[in-house]
């Protein structure tokens, strides 16, 4: 089992259906509505996915909200004591650049055809991209909602590997022992 820590209920959703398509059984934890994750709240986290809930490794799932990657991590890492069992993963922007990848996916679920976005995480907000899309549509992008998990079960992962570097890093961080 891997453990995450994440920043809300869509990222959960989306590591959630993730998970099943590369057969890892995950154990997630996320901010409540309204807050946000502090440090030492990370902190406790990884220990208790660690520690209590017996996770071979933990992966801190971070957005970099328009901000230089690197250097979110480092903060990250700046802030927050871990071992060599906790990893932390940038996600460029936001998990919706991940969703971005695989226009399929995204058709699929509204019934229509979508055009490519070639390089999603070059979106500084890939929500408000996808609210777009949903707009087009006639629909309202729910990021809380069921609309994260419903895109991420139809996402083809090789899409996402081919267009997002941050998801390479992310599959990587859960097959390597």
């Amino acid at each position: 089992m891997i453990g995450f820590v994440v920043e809300g209920s869509s990222d959960k959703k989306v590591i959630e259906e993730i998970c099943k398509k590369i057969h890892v059984k995950p154990e997630i934890r996320h901010k409540r509505p309204g807050g946000g994750i502090s440090p030492r709240k990370t902190e406790s986290y990884a220990k208790d996915l660690l520690y209590k809930k017996s996770c071979k490794k933990v992966i801190i799932l971070k957005d970099s909200h328009c901000s230089d990657p690197a250097e979110v991590e480092r903060k990250t890492r700046d802030k927050i004591k871990f071992n060599e069992n906790v990893k932390i993963c940038i996600v460029v922007h936001a998990i919706e650049s991940w969703l971005l990848a695989d226009e399929e996916a995204i058709g699929d679920y509204l019934s229509s055809k979508i055009k490519e976005i070639h390089n999603p995480e070059n979106a500084c907000k890939p929500e408000e991209v996808l609210g777009g899309i949903f707009k087009k549509n006639g629909r309202e992008y729910l990021k809380g909602g069921e609309d994260p998990r419903e895109i991420a079960k139809r996402l083809r992962l090789e899409k996402v590997i081919k267009k997002c570097p941050s998801f390479i890093k992310f599959k990587q961080f859960i097959i390597k022992e």
